[in-house]
C-alpha cells in the first residue's frame, strides 16, 4: 500500500516521500518546497475556476472558502474536469454526504479523513482516492493511504 503525507509545514514531511502541499491560503507552500519530495499534489482551500488550474486537491473543511461558498467546490471540479484533469476532494468522513450533494452529476475522487487509524477499504465509497488515517492537530504531519492512482 502506497502512503503519502501532508502538513501545514512541509519541512515536517519525510523527505523523498509523496506529499500534498498547500497551493494557496494561509499555509501556502513555496514551489521550492516540492523539491524535497518524490511526487507532489497541490491543495486549494479556495476552490473555484482559478484554483482548478494549479491544484489537484480541494480541502473541503469548515473554515475554508471552498467549504463556505456552495459554488466554489463545484466550480473547481468543473474547471479540473473540463481540462481532462482529475479532481480530488479532501473531506472528513462526516462531510462526505455534503460533498456528494454539492457535486451531484460531476466526476471526482474523494480523499477521506478518518484520523482514527481506520483505513476504510478501497470499496468504502465510489471514487475513493485515499484515506487520511493518522495525524491531526497535534501531529507533525498527516498520513494517508493511496487507493487510486497518484
Amino acid at each position: 500500500m502506497d502512503l503519502f503525507y501532508d502538513s501545514v509545514t512541509p519541512a515536517n514531511i519525510p523527505a523523498g516521500s509523496k506529499a500534498c502541499l498547500y497551493a494557496d491560503g494561509l499555509y501556502k507552500a513555496p514551489l521550492s518546497a516540492a523539491k524535497r519530495f518524490s511526487a507532489v499534489r497541490w491543495i486549494t482551500v479556495y476552490g473555484g475556476v482559478t484554483a482548478a488550474k494549479y491544484a489537484g486537491c480541494a480541502d473541503f473543511e469548515t473554515g475554508n472558502p471552498v467549504y463556505a461558498n456552495p459554488t466554489a467546490l463545484r466550480d473547481w471540479v468543473m474547471g479540473r474536469t473540463s481540462k481532462g484533469m482529475r479532481a480530488r476532494v479532501y473531506c472528513n468522513r462526516s462531510d462526505l454526504a455534503l460533498v456528494r450533494q454539492r457535486l451531484r452529476g460531476l466526476e471526482y475522487l474523494v480523499w477521506i479523513a478518518t484520523l482514527d487509524g481506520n483505513r476504510l477499504s478501497p470499496s468504502y465509497t465510489a471514487g475513493l482516492w485515499a484515506v487520511q488515517f493518522a495525524g491531526g492537530m497535534t501531529a507533525k504531519y498527516d498520513t494517508s493511504c493511496l487507493y487510486g492512482a497518484w
